[in-house]
């Protein structure tokens, strides 16, 4: 893929950066309420504590942003027995993010609007191993200003999970049969069964294999019969552990989902739940799985999680992290 091939909006995002910085101009898309965190690290900016004890983490980043998108029809599934709740960023007054948990509180879930959306894969410092590195995926002023939402990445290639096309460059041999999260040049995001759904890597930027698909069709694929083994090792192979997931609807939006301490087959049937036609397991045990949610106070960035037992502050993603992840960004 050619060097300006990032996102397609790397000198729209470095001049803006600029004017920002010139400027401290705010954001013209409105946000939620105050956003909690934790400590942030090292060269980010310090968490502070709230009137109610939690700490509060902003981001020393002023923003500003071209006109907004119109605002789309997409809404969270209804009927699910879930209590949607919006959270983060609003496009002309239309929440594009909004949270939900399961019955038992152990999942969190996070729905995305595709519509108004666009979507950044952002590889790690070491995970997906052998990856290329654009200039931009090395620069959070090329998403942090717009950033209303993140969530992790995959396995390790190392693990055998699957293949991984990024950049025009195809570092692990992709896999027909396997489950996929593809992201356009476009920045559209898609969950698919590789050489079904999707076969060629013609106006993609990042394929993600993991794992065969969680959930195809609207029905969990976990069976009892499933070893330790079957939906990654947890913990030296015990049955539950954090995990995360993302299911795309039949709408083409996506719910991301994070569990503490739950089974494979209790995130299939929370990907059930919010009627996700197909979903891929992502990354997994205690530290590595995360969702977020951020909001654009006055110019300034803060971020909340999905789910309080995410072992990471939502400011790990206001730069490049050890595993890749995936941000939401608010673009025209």
């Amino acid at each position: 893929m050619a060097a300006d091939a990032r996102f397609g909006l790397k000198r729209v995002l470095v001049a803006v950066a600029a004017l920002v910085l010139a400027s401290g101009c705010s954001t013209v898309v409105s946000s939620g309420g105050p956003a909690t965190d934790s400590t942030t690290p090292s060269g980010q900016p310090a968490a502070t504590e709230s009137a109610s004890g939690s700490p509060t983490a902003t981001a020393a980043t002023r923003t500003t942003q071209p006109d907004p998108p119109p605002a789309s029809a997409l809404t969270p599934p209804a009927g699910t027995g879930l209590s949607w709740r919006p959270a983060g960023m609003t496009v002309r007054g239309v929440p594009v993010t909004y949270v939900a948990t399961t019955a038992g509180g152990s999942i969190g879930l996070l729905w995305m609007d595709t519509a108004v959306l666009r979507f950044r894969f952002i590889p790690g410092f070491a995970i997906p191993e052998n990856t290329p590195v654009l200039p931009a995926d090395r620069r959070p002023s090329s998403w942090v200003p717009w950033m209303a939402a993140a969530f992790n990445g995959g396995f390790k290639l190392s693990d055998g999970a699957g293949g991984y096309y990024y950049a025009g460059k195809v570092v692990r041999t992709l896999r027909p049969g396997l489950a996929a999260l593809t992201i356009t040049n476009a920045g559209r995001i898609s969950v698919v069964k590789w050489g079904r759904e999707q076969s060629s890597v013609a106006n993609l930027l990042v394929v993600r294999e993991n794992l065969p698909l969680l959930v195809d069709s609207y029905r969990a694929r976990t069976s009892p019969s499933d070893t330790a083994r079957t939906w990654g090792v947890a913990n030296g192979g015990l049955s539950h552990a954090n995990r995360s997931a993302l299911g795309q609807r039949a709408d083409g939006s996506v719910v991301f989902a994070f569990g503490a301490d739950v089974t494979p087959a209790a995130m299939a049937a929370a990907m059930v739940q919010v009627d996700a036609r197909t979903a891929i397991a992502l990354d997994m045990n205690k530290s590595w799985p995360g969702g977020f949610v951020y909001s654009h106070h006055a110019g300034v960035i803060s971020g909340r999680r999905i789910l309080s037992p995410i072992w990471h502050s939502p400011s790990v993603y206001y730069g490049p992290f050890t595993k890749d992840f995936v941000v939401a960004l608010i673009q025209p």
